[in-house]
């Protein structure tokens, strides 16, 4: 059995894809696509005559990028093919040098404490506004950013995601005047944005507000492959040191499949953007609105103004109820061939993209009417504490490379973690490299453990975790 013939047995379940990536797994009859498709192995090449060289592109790859650029507005952009992740590390490295200071979100992508341990860097947090209804991170407060960047006058940069998972965001033009004031660089892990700027009815484009680099996951809400990913920088960067890190983190056999996949996704964004994102954000604003009276809550735009939530991305679903997000996956998935992104205690996350069809979203509200009247809406389930405060006690890099001891995760109270923990979902860190582990720290972790995945920590079930050694 073959790892292919099992990804051919999800396809043929005919499950209704409400995941990444954003083309949903059809070409929607886009000619372009469909020569990527048939093409696929005739098309995988490598840097030979007329092919360009994705490092030092001069030829077709320059062109095409340039075609990004001119759509997205900005001054650089750049092609990823090993994910955002390389993109993150580039623009945060490329920019900084070891022992900056730069501020990020205690709710960023795993990608961004990497790169902060990787560079060596001194970092700050923001801690998220959580939004109590769902219990899910949402947004930031500015007047906090202000205070915090008043208190670190010597940090290089800040960084911020926007929109967030949840498709929520904060006042990002606010943070970026009060930044450039004080001469911080704004980088914007935008991963889940790159649809924004084909539409007026969602949030602003990060660079269009004067972002100064942002990374896109153009394979979670475009028409692209899996690992196909763009970084943007606005015009008067110096991209010297981002070059130099993309030539480090990026592979030196990129595939021109996906190099290929980005520049179709970023030709239908410009030539039907706009008209397939207002169909979407139709489909999803008439499912929200069926739903008003049901045993389900979803975010929209009435959410904003609440818990710091500035704008919310309309084509993100997010549904909350009693039953329980976890059950209501499995029930979506088992008995309605409907396959949701991700699902917490409380809500599952679906993504709309552009190539959605109209019928997944009826199937949708006439699955959810039918659990509605199934099932009871009663469910025990836990909810967890995601906005643990953090004792930062040393650099999160000399954690890290320290003199480590493993010990039971129960007698750990005081010492000083040489891991992280980043309970999945929700993806937020409650304890990094370098902190102190609480009691907070602790029973969040008892209550945690079987129940979600705990990324970061070598052992899985975190019965046990490395801290410094104490002399």
């Amino acid at each position: 059995m073959a790892l292919i013939d099992d990804l051919i047995r999800y396809k043929e379940e005919n499950n209704i894809r409400f995941h990444m990536p954003g083309h949903k797994g059809h070409t929607m009859e886009f000619e372009k696509l469909e020569s990527l498709r048939e093409n696929l192995f005739e098309i995988d090449v490598t840097e030979v005559e007329g092919t360009d060289n994705l490092h030092v592109p001069t030829g077709i790859i320059k062109n095409a990028m340039d075609r990004a650029r001119e759509f997205y507005k900005c001054g650089h952009s750049f092609f990823l093919v090993n994910g955002s992740t390389a993109g993150i590390y580039s623009m945060i490295l490329g920019l900084l040098k070891p022992k900056d200071k730069i501020i990020i979100q205690r709710n960023c992508h795993r990608s961004v404490f990497s790169a902060c341990l990787l560079g060596d860097l001194e970092v700050r947090y923001i801690n998220p506004s959580i939004d109590k209804d769902f219990n899910i991170p949402v947004s930031i407060k500015t007047e906090e950013v202000i205070n915090i960047l008043d208190e670190n006058k010597d940090a290089k940069a800040i960084l911020l995601t926007y929109p967030t998972y949840y498709g929520t965001c904060f006042d990002l033009k606010k943070v970026i005047n009060e930044a450039r004031k004080r001469g911080v660089y704004v980088l914007v892990d935008a991963a889940h944005g790159a649809h924004l700027i084909c539409s007026d009815n969602l949030p602003d484009d990060p660079i269009m507000l004067g972002a100064d680099a942002a990374v896109y996951s153009l394979h979670k809400t475009t028409p692209a492959l899996t690992q196909c990913s763009i970084l943007n920088v606005r015009e008067g960067i110096d991209v010297t040191g981002i070059k130099f890190m993309m030539s480090v983190f990026q592979t030196t056999s990129p595939s021109y499949v996906l190099m290929s996949s980005i520049d179709l996704a970023i030709d239908i964004m410009n030539n039907k953007g706009k008209e397939l994102v207002e169909k979407n954000i139709c489909y999803a604003n008439k499912l929200r609105n069926r739903l008003k009276n049901s045993k389900y809550c979803t975010i929209g735009l009435d959410r904003i103004g609440k818990f710091d939530i500035f704008d919310v991305d309309s084509t993100r679903l997010v549904i909350s109820s009693d039953i329980g997000g976890i059950l209501l996956d499995n029930i979506l998935r088992e008995k309605y061939k409907i396959q949701v992104e991700m699902a917490d205690s409380k809500n599952i996350v679906l993504i709309g993209t552009m190539f959605d069809k109209e019928e997944y979203y009826d199937i949708l509200y006439r699955a959810l009417v039918d659990i509605q009247n199934k099932y009871e809406f009663n469910s025990k389930y836990d909810i967890f504490n995601i906005n643990i405060d953090y004792k930062q006690r040393i650099n999160m890099r000399s954690a890290y490379y320290g003199n480590k001891e493993r010990i039971p995760f129960k007698n750990a109270k005081g010492r000083i973690s040489a891991e992280m923990i980043v309970p999945y979902p929700p993806g937020v860190p409650i304890l990094m490299p370098g902190e102190e582990i609480t009691e907070e720290v602790i029973e969040a972790v008892n209550i945690m453990r079987g129940k979600v995945t705990l990324n970061g920590i070598n052992d899985k079930d975190a019965e046990f975790i490395y801290v410094i050694k104490e002399d």
